[in-house]
């Protein structure tokens, strides 16, 4: 197993969630944490909870928008010159819009979202990857969802990127075996998080992070620590979500009749009233 203390963390859309939920689980094992987001209020309302912490930790907030052009690469930046490494990298920022795809706006929803949840990691890692490579040292950990294991009525487009990054984390880890770097995917299911505010969902909708059984943010942000310490290719968090994976796996055309019996008929009709 790993130690965290000293480590420094960059941890993406730090404001609030998992991202947020990570930070102060690091941070309370000693690691030092980079936080970025848009909202640089809450990030700094975050970073002195984290001082107050008293354990030792130490605090960069690196507010920022990593679907702007050039973004992923001056926070990779600025976050290596604090401390003159990451030793971890936390990809969490996303979103989503929960609406049939004819309804999404291509400028507005679809690409916004691919910029965010797929190509700003993939950028970030570019960015920090050739150091961690050079100390033979690093930890990225990716935060898909269970909406990148089994695609979902409503979702095609976050699917799609939660998908492509599953890909990306799969092919990084292999390009890097042998070299020192751990390459995790955390894929949670429903998390009590700020997501259905901004996901536009279509009315009928379930909203995961209403659902009974939605967990706690700080349950994800603890996996993440121990993800650190003791890596692992993947967790799939509740567990009790594995089985419905399978499903998907081994038995598409059953996903496919459940899911229209069950969801899209009836918000189908729905959306036409």
């Amino acid at each position: 197993m790993k130690q965290i203390a000293d480590l420094a963390a960059l941890i993406t859309g730090a404001s609030s969630g998992i991202g947020e939920a990570a930070a102060r689980s690091l941070a309370r094992r000693g690691a030092h944490v980079i936080l970025t987001a848009r909202r640089r209020d809450r990030l700094e309302a975050l970073a002195g909870e984290i001082h107050a912490m008293g354990t030792g930790a130490q605090v960069c907030v690196l507010p920022g928008d990593l679907t702007a052009p050039g973004e992923p690469e001056r926070i990779a930046s600025e976050a290596m010159a604090w401390k003159g490494r990451v030793d971890v990298l936390v990809n969490n920022a996303g979103a989503g819009r929960m609406r049939f795809l004819e309804s999404l706006d291509p400028q507005a929803d679809i690409l916004p979202l691919m910029q965010l949840n797929l190509a700003a990691p993939v950028l970030l890692v570019r960015a920090l990857l050739p150091a961690m490579l050079a100390r033979r040292q690093g930890c990225i950990i990716n935060i898909g969802s269970t909406s990148g294991l089994m695609a979902l009525p409503t979702s095609a487009v976050y699917s799609a990127t939660k998908f492509g990054l599953r890909g990306f984390t799969d092919a990084l880890r292999r390009e890097v075996r042998g070299m020192g770097i751990d390459v995790c995917l955390v894929s949670p299911g429903p998390v009590r998080t700020e997501f259905g505010l901004h996901s536009g969902r279509i009315a009928g909708a379930t909203e995961p992070s209403s659902m009974r059984i939605a967990l706690p943010a700080s349950v994800v942000g603890e996996c993440i620590a121990d993800l650190v310490r003791r890596p692992r290719r993947q967790v799939v968090i509740p567990w009790y979500f594995t089985p419905a994976v399978w499903v998907f796996d081994l038995f598409p055309a059953l996903a496919d009749w459940m899911m229209e019996q069950a969801y899209t008929r009836r918000l189908r009709l729905q959306s036409k009233k």
